[in-house]
């Protein structure tokens, strides 16, 4: 199945037009996924009236070209199979469009996912098509590109930096290779003195963490605004100093078993416009996606501009998973 031609038919008809992409290198749950989604429609949907397509994205850059094409054609749902990125990618296209984002997380972080509470399983994600609801919700943006849970800018990206090249997690996907990298980097990470304003405030900070949040959430579920709302046209710029080691450690413990929001060392400040300036160059992750970027940083929200399927009723915050 290579090339932006391939097409599956559910061969029934449905009451809308829904698009289906697949990553099929993203996560661990690659096997099978065509079968697997054509399947759980024809379960969902058998009986109705419309359109059901399944694509798969050969290589980086057709899910945008996939998803501009629903867009075109008038789909009401472009549903995404993949990680942070592949969902960054669609969802990218779709801001400010009449088209919905659809999302199965088969990634190894699934951030947006996890905050808007899609369940992993392929069935169920589908199954929202038929009992989940559209929300609007808001689109950061940063250095000309789009973000919907984070941008980092300090020793988060520069990890997600080191994850992405890294011989071990090319290889091997998932949480294992980040605790010897967090702790590599750690130890090599020199924090340099940066001009934060956001929203009149200004102030110098040398961060160990750098974030501005759109959701709660990093990827892999480990939460870093938990008082963050999607659809509320603020981020929540929260920034860490470097402390001493046991101090660090134990602002990583809070990150990822969740009590994050009692930690001392945390500032978070809530703001719609942020620029952070006094570096050359900046490493930065944008959903999980890691680049580098020359001047001065403008962080931005657009409130309210993408449309996602998600659970009908919030559910309550749970586990961390």
């Amino acid at each position: 199945r290579e090339g932006l031609k391939n097409t599956v038919q559910t061969g029934y008809p449905l009451a809308m037009k829904v698009r289906f992409i697949i990553n099929p290198s993203a996560g661990p749950k690659r096997g099978r996924l065509v079968e697997r989604i054509t399947a759980a429609t024809r379960e969902v949907f058998t009986g109705e009236e419309g359109l059901c397509d399944i694509k798969v994205s050969p290589r980086k850059g057709a899910v945008a070209v996939l998803a501009r094409d629903a867009v075109r054609l008038s789909f009401d749902f472009v549903f995404v199979s993949g990680g942070d990125g592949t969902v960054n990618e669609a969802a990218s296209i779709l801001v400010g469009t009449g088209t919905a984002l659809g999302i199965i997380p088969t990634g190894s972080g699934n951030g947006l996912a996890g905050a808007l509470r899609i369940p992993e399983n392929v069935r169920k994600a589908v199954g929202l098509l038929k009992d989940g609801r559209v929300r609007d919700i808001d689109a950061g943006r940063s250095c000309g590109r789009y973000f919907f849970s984070t941008a980092a800018f300090a020793l988060e990206a520069r990890l997600s930096l080191s994850y992405d090249k890294g011989f071990i997690s090319r290889r091997l996907r998932g949480v294992f290779p980040y605790a010897p990298l967090a702790l590599v980097e750690y130890l090599r990470y020199k924090p340099q003195l940066v001009r934060v304003s956001a929203d009149g405030e200004s102030f110098e900070t040398r961060p160990l963490i750098l974030t501005a949040a759109n959701s709660d959430r990093y990827g892999r579920g480990t939460l870093i605004a938990p008082e963050a709302s999607l659809d509320d046209g603020l981020l929540d710029l929260c920034i860490a100093p470097r402390v001493n080691f046991a101090r660090s450690l134990g602002l990583a413990g809070r990150l990822v078993s969740g009590p994050i929001g009692r930690s001392l060392d945390l500032r978070r400040i809530r703001a719609s416009v942020i620029r952070l300036s006094g570096m050359d160059e900046w490493t930065v992750e944008l959903d999980g996606e890691p680049f580098l970027w020359n001047g001065a940083v403008e962080i931005s929200v657009r409130g309210r501009s993408l449309r996602v399927l998600a659970p009908r009723l919030p559910a309550a915050p749970g586990p961390v998973e």
